[in-house]
């Protein structure tokens, strides 16, 4: 034996089996990974919900809810221009396409117009079906209207679809 093995520090017995129940195929700084637990991802569910509903404002309310259902349950009925008016006063015109779809049927042509543009704009981002639908209602409405600007901005809007 050489007078620098007896010098040398050597590791404690400790800290050989520490590093032999170590895998060298793991980073050392990167936890193991873990499954996220029910609990965890209802959470997270129910946190990005309510951030969502903080952009949505008063859309995201009870009201809204039932105001909106009743634009689609009165369609086509006598009490639909009530619940399209009543549900302008309170929220403006709705964001999804089924209920601005059936805005285009509404007696205030101001509103119709204004429908008119905002489904034009979302129409690339729907079904093929749905745009021939679309199209095809606008065709009616230009051919239907009385009023020169209604039927001009339904065939403006046929011709960019």
């Amino acid at each position: 034996m050489h007078a620098d093995d007896d010098e040398r520090e050597r590791p404690s017995w400790r800290d050989r089996d520490r590093k032999k129940d170590r895998s060298k195929h793991l980073s050392q700084d990167q936890p193991a990974y873990r499954p996220k637990s029910a609990k965890a991802v209802w959470a997270q569910k129910q946190y990005l919900k309510e951030v969502e509903n903080l952009f949505k404002g008063k859309k995201a309310s009870k009201e809204h809810a039932l105001a909106h259902e009743e634009i689609h349950k009165y369609s086509g009925t006598k009490k639909f221009n009530a619940a399209v008016k009543k549900y302008l006063a309170a929220y403006d015109l709705p964001d999804d396409w089924s209920t601005l779809f059936l805005l285009l049927d509404y007696k205030d042509l101001t509103v119709v117009k204004r429908a008119i543009a905002i489904l034009k704009n979302m129409a690339h981002e729907e079904p093929l079906n749905i745009q021939e639908g679309l199209k095809s209602k606008l065709r009616i409405i230009a051919m239907t209207t009385a009023d020169s600007d209604l039927r001009e901005s339904a065939e403006e809007a046929l011709q960019d679809l």
